[in-house]
């Protein structure tokens, strides 16, 4: 018996000893380590005091979660694993983890694959690991992200004032037809044109007439709800989609939004107004019909003393 035992003692000390071998040169952006049963580290191979910025003598004898300052939920995903390695329900993990670089104060991003070694009785002997420093990649997949999310925002933003472009609101309502033909609920639309705004431009210039497009579309998003959306649909005319509303309810955001550019003051100008149409969607109704009448509706407040709603 003692004999055997001894045999499996010089084997696993024999394993620890090659594991270390193939592991002491894997690239500078990778470092080995190995935890001992009391889930304290006992090994790193090269590299690993240039990735975590500190010195092994700072974290030998440690615990993982007291030897850097861990970010997101690193903590609770790498306890996670060591808890599920020490009762044996699992035996190996991969798993992304973030800290604070002592020296130089950014996050910094570890792939971490290790394994439990447990003896013949299914005690844990220790954990080896493999950590990859990841964080150039993982910055570089947030930058292209920055750069996509950026170029979608030029492709559905109007560059003037920064609301949906005729092409997005179009596709917007588009949706909502779709959904609440699945749904059966009220939808609406404002579409509005502000009024003699030739006169701006030809009297104070077209930099004042493109001042009261960006500076009107600020107002109005501050007096619709969170989910209606407001869009240029072209020129001085602009398109509010409001889902979950009938006409009724319509009505009340018109006024709401006439009323906030009437006694807005716009710089050097008296007053800017707006005329306004209102239409609620009918059941099957084409995305061209239910244009063309809230058109309709709006050009009817042009022509009946403008600064009014139509509906």
């Amino acid at each position: 018996m003692y004999f055997r035992f001894r045999k499996q003692e010089q084997k696993l000390i024999e394993a620890k000893e090659k594991y270390e071998s193939i592991v002491e040169d894997l690239g500078e952006d990778f470092f080995a380590y190995r935890m001992n049963a009391d889930l304290n580290f006992v090994y790193f191979s090269k590299n690993m005091e240039n990735i975590l910025g500190v010195s092994p003598k700072e974290i030998l004898g440690k615990n993982f979660d007291g030897i850097l300052e861990w970010t997101g939920d690193s903590l609770e995903v790498g306890a996670k694993s060591l808890e599920a390695y020490y009762t044996g329900q699992q035996k190996s993990d991969l798993t992304t983890m973030s800290f604070i670089h002592p020296a130089s104060g950014e996050e910094r991003f570890v792939r971490v694959a290790d394994h439990a070694v447990h003896d013949s009785s299914g005690n844990l002997l220790w954990i080896e690991g493999i950590l990859e420093d990841i964080t150039e990649r993982v910055n570089a997949e947030k930058a292209l992200r920055k750069k996509e999310l950026e170029l979608e925002r030029l492709a559905t933003t109007d560059a003037l004032t920064e609301c949906y472009n005729r092409y997005s609101i179009m596709k917007q309502i588009k949706e909502e037809i779709n959904r609440i033909k699945r749904n059966e609920e009220p939808l609406s639309i404002i579409m509005y044109d502000f009024d003699n705004f030739k006169q701006i431009n030809d009297n104070f210039g077209h930099e004042m007439g493109d001042y009261v497009l960006k500076e009107s579309t600020q107002v109005v998003s501050q007096v619709i709800r969170e989910i209606d959306k407001i869009g240029r649909y072209g020129g001085e005319e602009f398109l509010i989609l409001l889902p979950f509303s009938n006409l009724s309810n319509a009505l009340e955001v018109a006024e709401r939004v006439k009323d906030a550019v009437a006694s807005h003051q716009f710089k050097d100008l008296d007053q800017v107004t707006i005329s306004l149409g209102v239409v609620e969607y009918n059941n099957d109704e084409s995305l061209e019909s239910f244009l063309k009448r809230v058109d309709e509706k709006m050009y009817q407040s042009k022509h009946s003393g403008r600064n009014t709603i139509s509906s």
